[in-house]
């Protein structure tokens, strides 16, 4: 299986607030390996960046792809 690396910033998820930019506040990086074949629709990447979460005491909640420089996606844990 061939991989890319990505790299990933890791954001906290907070439900206080309401008005951008919305639910987030910078915490962590991570760089994460990203299956690129048979990827299951994102599963895969999904469970990924769930262990890196894990691993770093955060539980994932979702990703999305970031507008920030040098990194790929954006990684929102709580």
């Amino acid at each position: 299986m061939a991989t890319i690396k990505k790299n990933c910033i890791i954001t906290k998820y907070d439900p206080t607030i309401t008005e951008a930019p919305f639910l987030t506040i910078p915490l962590d990086e991570v760089e994460v390996l990203e299956p690129i074949d048979n990827n299951d629709l994102g599963v895969e990447f999904c469970n990924i960046l769930m262990s890196a979460c894990r691993n770093k005491g955060f539980v994932f909640k979702f990703y999305t792809m970031s507008d920030k420089d040098g990194f790929d996606y954006e990684v929102v844990v709580k």
